[in-house]
């Protein structure tokens, strides 16, 4: 396996498919599907983060549900959240949905670095999971099956969120991201499927690569789906696929 420098890593997740600063500006929500709401939060720290979240079009009384983070990437945007917001996932899939937005000047995470400064970069995953805490607490959400999905930057923070809370979520899937193979043994009880291009040029695929393979020396059982021919773009087919939403609500967390 490789050994890779993990700010290296952060340095091209950060420029990746990074739009100017007045297309920045102007991204407003994360997800395009209008069943979503925004509300925002502020944490310890007193960072204010705003986030977009969605509840099952039915809530039955007695009753609770899944809960799925999904975090953008350098864009604005993530997939995941827009995909579950669909007619028919909805259907299939009741869940809530949290979709918070960073900064545009931040970052979800960076490697032993959460909640700190660096570069000119805020790590926002932390805020991001206070709010995820919060919100849990008000709805009917079962604490077993709660997943963490994103994007790019959010594959690099989907990976974070894992290092620095593993024993929260249930399952991941990091997409076209990264993180330090260090970190693995934290991560490897935690179900993981992940995916990526095998042309992406803007995150290398041996970023995920290694990660699969620093996860399974740790004793951990990880999915890895490389798509041949395909660029940066992965979460496309990941997440307009079928059997990624049959595979990712089947898990459990594990005690």
């Amino acid at each position: 396996m490789r050994t890779v420098n993990p700010l290296a890593v952060f340095a091209l997740i950060l420029l990746a498919a990074a739009p100017s600063h007045a297309q920045r500006n102007k991204a407003k929500t994360p997800t395009s599907n209008s069943n979503y709401v925004k509300d925002s939060f502020t944490a310890k720290d007193g960072t204010s983060i705003d986030y977009w979240v969605m509840a099952p079009e039915k809530i039955e009384q007695g009753r609770t549900y899944p809960l799925v983070l999904a975090l953008h990437g350098r864009g604005g945007s993530t997939v995941a959240a827009t995909e579950l917001g669909s007619h028919t996932l909805r259907k299939e899939f009741p869940c809530f949905v949290i979709a918070p937005f960073s900064t545009a000047d931040g970052h979800w995470a960076l490697p032993a670095d959460f909640g700190k400064r660096k570069k000119n970069t805020k790590a926002m995953l932390p805020a991001a999971l206070e709010a995820m805490d919060a919100f849990m607490d008000s709805q009917p959400i079962n604490p077993d099956r709660v997943y963490v999905t994103g994007q790019s930057m959010g594959g690099a923070g989907t990976f974070g969120a894992l290092a620095l809370r593993p024993d929260t979520f249930a399952a991941a899937i990091p997409v076209a991201g990264g993180w330090d193979p260090q970190d693995a043994a934290k991560m490897k009880k935690v179900a993981m499927w992940v995916f990526h291009g095998d042309q992406d040029k803007s995150v290398p695929t041996e970023y995920s690569r290694n990660m699969v393979d620093a996860i399974k020396k740790a004793g951990g059982m990880p999915k890895y789906t490389e798509y041949k021919g395909v660029g940066h773009n992965s979460w496309t087919r990941t997440y307009s696929a079928s059997e990624t939403w049959n595979w990712l609500f089947k898990q459990k967390r594990k005690q």
